[in-house]
């Protein structure tokens, strides 16, 4: 004759449920932990992404500013086309309209600077030929984009 304990044992086994109880949390341990990997990894992708996008502004930022500076470049250029010459204001002053759209695009704390020096050429045969280099500046506040120093410049010289 078999003993109460053992029949209850033979009884859980056919059912399939004779683990021992002290096995029962072992599982929800288990998702409790994959559960947080889970989230520290999600955590690291969020991260990630947020990181991405700060660089792709900044990147924008920078590619608004190189557009502004050739737009500046074109706007000396045809004003020495046509007059030959460049006046000692327009040596030094940035274009209103391109200073508000330079601010439009890039913060009210953007700001363009220009300095152009002029060099003659002395040609054996012939009159003296005035060339012109401009460096153009731009400078920004990139404190969104990157961290650290959030001032931004980038000057381009150009010779007319």
């Amino acid at each position: 004759m078999k003993t109460p304990d053992l029949m209850q044992f033979a009884r859980l086994k056919r059912q399939g449920r004779a683990t021992p109880r002290r096995q029962r949390g072992v599982s929800l341990l288990e998702v409790l932990i994959a559960m947080l990997i889970l989230a520290f990894g999600l955590l690291g992708l969020i991260a990630m992404q947020m990181a991405t996008l700060r660089n792709n502004q900044s990147a924008f930022d920078r590619s608004r500013a190189i557009m502004a500076v050739y737009s500046v470049a074109d706007i000396k250029r045809t004003e020495y086309l046509d007059t030959g010459e460049l006046t000692d204001a327009s040596m030094t002053a940035f274009p209103s309209e391109q200073l508000t759209d330079l601010k439009a695009n890039l913060g009210q704390s953007a700001d363009g600077a220009i300095a152009c020096t002029e060099t003659t050429l002395t040609p054996v045969l012939g009159d003296d030929i005035s060339r012109y280099t401009c460096a153009i500046t731009i400078t920004w506040d990139d404190s969104l984009g990157l961290e650290g120093d959030s001032s931004q410049s980038l000057t381009t010289r150009v010779q007319l």
